[in-house]
């Protein structure tokens, strides 16, 4: 008997980049598209309702990053699995998306072939990652810095507003009465933040932010 396609859903916040991937894959018998969605929101509840085989995710959206997304997706829908296609390539992106459970991470740069290859992979259980990232996932580099220090470790939800007020130019008083926390808690925050992250400055950082989807 021939095994039945795969459902899929699609999210990006882009419509074009959407609408093209859903013109490729639509020819592609080995996979159904069954829902699509432009932010992490509406991909978490839409795959809540249609419990999709897979799901192809961005990072950079609005309302809910890819990342975040994707580990509420593996929560409510533990059968369903996750593939990345993203702009980025950054360490901490893909670490905590493997640490996360996703099942491939891809470049938007990928050709037909690997996008297809991919998702069967990962689809039948296995891991796929794009070849240029493959010694960013490699135990060796996990969890060390470009100074050999171990660092690696997902942002705490702490950490994550501190990041996010950063982003609105807030002082570390502002910060601290925002948060009720004292000011060297926030400093310990933002010490912590730039090593997990290996941020040398407030560019490093709001760069990470903004690839990530967390600006205005």
């Amino acid at each position: 008997m021939d095994q039945p396609p795969y459902t899929l859903l699609l999210v990006d916040d882009q419509t074009i980049f959407l609408d093209g991937i859903e013109s490729l894959l639509e020819r592609m018998p080995e996979v159904a598209i069954v829902g699509k969605a432009h932010n992490g929101k509406d991909a978490l509840q839409l795959a809540t309702d249609l419990k999709p085989d897979l799901v192809l995710m961005d990072i950079n959206m609005p309302h809910m990053d890819g990342i975040e997304a994707s580990k509420r997706i593996r929560k409510v829908s533990p059968e369903t699995r996750v593939v990345v296609l993203s702009m980025y390539g950054h360490k901490e992106f893909v670490l905590e998306l493997l640490d996360g459970g996703v099942g491939g991470y891809l470049l938007k740069s990928t050709g037909k072939n690997e996008l297809i290859q991919a998702l069967l992979t990962v689809a039948e259980g296995g891991q796929y990652i794009a070849q240029e990232l493959r010694d960013l996932a490699s135990k060796v580099d996990r969890h060390t810095d470009r100074n050999g220090e171990l660092t690696y470790g997902v942002l705490t939800k702490r950490e994550v507003q501190v990041v996010k007020l950063i982003l609105k130019e807030r002082t570390t008083q502002e910060i601290a009465d925002t948060l009720f926390l004292s000011v060297a808690t926030v400093e310990t925050h933002r010490r912590n933040i730039f090593h997990k992250l290996d941020c040398r400055n407030i560019a490093g950082l709001v760069k990470y932010a903004m690839e990530r989807g967390w600006g205005e």
